[in-house]
């Protein structure tokens, strides 16, 4: 078909209403071995299989690689204990296996993928009783011979079983404690909100665990990490842009402040600035920034678990100062006051596990762990769509991205293919696609009515729509299957002549074979054709 042809056959179409938001969910039991994409029709799109039971994390990065924390025998014990992280390919091939549990640490809980392509790892660090104790921790409080802090490990993966740490921080160089001046991080507790007090909660349960970090998030724009903190009952925000040493101490990066607390909120009981009426957080999970482009953005979303009366969601505005921190002042219990929006609802409950996400539509993808229930509701509360199943999920991601790349560059002198595959889940049944590129940039982009193809024409792109299903751009144009599923490739001959590398941009554009009306467009997927 020719491009003007092709472009006029789609163009103007608009968006097909329903009632959830369009896009997959992923998920696992907890104690299964399978991760799986569902549709809105609740049909299972795609799923991936390891070898061990879930550790809980997982996430879903940019080229379709499923990141995902398994449980191995032994450690201590505690929900949510992993000791493995592993990383699949889109085709369930296992790319990366790394392990982090023996004498001194265990990993558990989230996991968090970064731009970079490197892992952020929740883990506990053991301490023996003398050694929590000479940090301040009160002995009278100690059960057992090991007290669990927490710790985040950044692990740049560097083989199929090896990473190298590349960055850490460690609750135990943030403490301060009001029990003994002649120990380590004596001081007034009120006064440093920065600092974590080593003996709050004064009884810390599943074998001494003090913190039982439970969520991660990180924000790029910012180079936040964000953690939950179940047994102080807070969410707490620190400072990426250290370095590992600057992260064990008190000043330095970007905010200043080093490895302390930028920032804190749910219990300020935790740090000396309320009482029990002020607490807001109640043994939470998975607080999320709302990501950029979506209604809310900047905002935190998190899953009030123990909240009285039930389980909550809340929406939370970050008070963010002039100078893109954050301010705590002393016995000030910080802001905000209130959240901005809170989900609640008749038998809605879940003690443990459990999440939430906004979505680009507006609505909140809902996980309640322990009720084994994903499901989607407007602002207004209204359920649109659910899953229900037995057993427990820790977290349900939402996916919006229709189109992957199995590579990030091709060379021309060796010739060589990268697979690209479409995943829409059934309501885009036979429906058409179309892949194409640009070497001009994303931005405007092509608009079609309420949708725009993030490509911007050019030769390239004209290349594309008058060689759709060549040898070299294979079946780049075509139908969906019954899973709203489609592969294609971009196969390169080996070829010379190129005189330096040309980056690129593809992305897939969706509609109505019948009424033309436009169903979606992928994000844009950048790709380094190399001399």
């Amino acid at each position: 078909m020719a491009r003007i042809a092709l472009l006029v056959a789609v163009i103007g179409g608009t968006l097909c209403a329903q009632g959830a938001t369009d896009g997959l969910r992923l998920f696992g039991l907890n104690a299964g071995t399978t991760t799986q994409l569902m549709d809105t029709s609740l049909g299972t799109v795609h799923t991936w299989t390891s070898a061990y039971p879930a550790g809980l994390g997982i996430r879903l990065d940019e080229r379709g690689r499923l990141w995902r924390s398994g449980r191995v025998t032994g450690g201590p014990g505690i929900g949510g204990q992993g000791g493995v992280v592993q990383r699949f390919s889109l085709s369930g091939v296992l790319e990366w296996e790394f392990h982090v549990h023996d004498a001194t640490r265990w990993s558990h809980h989230d996991i968090e993928v970064l731009p970079n392509g490197n892992v952020l790892i929740l883990v506990w660090d053991y301490l023996t009783v003398p050694a929590a104790t000479a940090l301040g921790r009160n002995p009278a409080l100690i059960l057992g011979a090991t007290v669990r802090l927490d710790s985040i490990l950044e692990v740049m993966p560097t083989g199929a079983t090896s990473g190298s740490v590349v960055w850490e921080w460690h609750v135990k160089d943030h403490l301060i404690q009001s029990y003994s001046p002649v120990v380590a991080n004596y001081g007034v507790i009120a006064q440093h909100p920065e600092l974590v007090d080593v003996n709050f909660p004064a009884l810390a349960g599943q074998a001494a665990d003090i913190n039982h970090l439970n969520g991660l998030d990180y924000d790029a724009a910012h180079d936040w990490i964000m953690v939950s903190s179940h047994n102080q009952s807070e969410i707490w925000i620190i400072d990426h842009s250290t370095t590992t040493a600057l992260a064990a101490g008190h000043t330095g990066g970007l905010r200043g402040h080093g490895g302390d607390l930028l920032y804190r909120w749910g219990n300020p009981q935790a740090h000396g600035a309320g009482t029990a009426a002020n607490q807001q957080l109640y043994g939470q999970h998975n607080p999320q920034l709302i990501l950029a482009g979506r209604p809310g953005a900047g905002h935190v979303t998190v899953f009030n678990n123990n909240a009285p009366g039930g389980s909550r969601v809340h929406e939370l505005v970050l008070p963010v100062n002039a100078g893109g921190g954050f301010t705590m002042i002393p016995g000030v219990a910080p802001l905000p006051a209130a959240p901005l929006w809170t989900y609640m609802a008749t038998g809605f409950n879940s003690m443990n596990i459990s999440g939430a996400e906004r979505l680009p539509s507006g609505n909140t993808l809902i996980c309640s762990g322990a009720q084994a229930r994903v499901f989607e509701v407007t602002p207004a509360g209204a359920t649109v769509w659910q899953y229900q199943t037995t057993g427990q999920i820790f977290h349900a991601h939402f996916v919006d991205r229709a189109l992957w790349a199995s590579g990030t560059s091709i060379s021309l002198a060796s010739g060589g293919s990268i697979n690209f595959d479409i995943i829409l889940g059934a309501p885009h049944a036979g429906e058409s696609h179309l892949i194409a590129a640009s070497a001009s940039g994303t931005a405007p982009g092509i608009g079609f009515g309420a949708f725009t193809l993030p490509l911007n024409l050019d030769p390239l792109t004209s290349f594309c729509l008058d060689n759709a299903n060549s040898a070299l751009l294979v079946n780049t144009l075509g139908a969906l299957n019954a899973q709203g599923r489609a592969q294609a490739s971009l196969a390169l001959p080996a070829l010379a002549g190129l005189p330096g590398a040309l980056a690129t941009h593809w992305a897939a554009l969706i509609w109505n074979p019948v009424t033309s009306a436009i169903r979606a467009t992928s994000v844009a997927l950048p790709i380094t054709i190399l001399p």
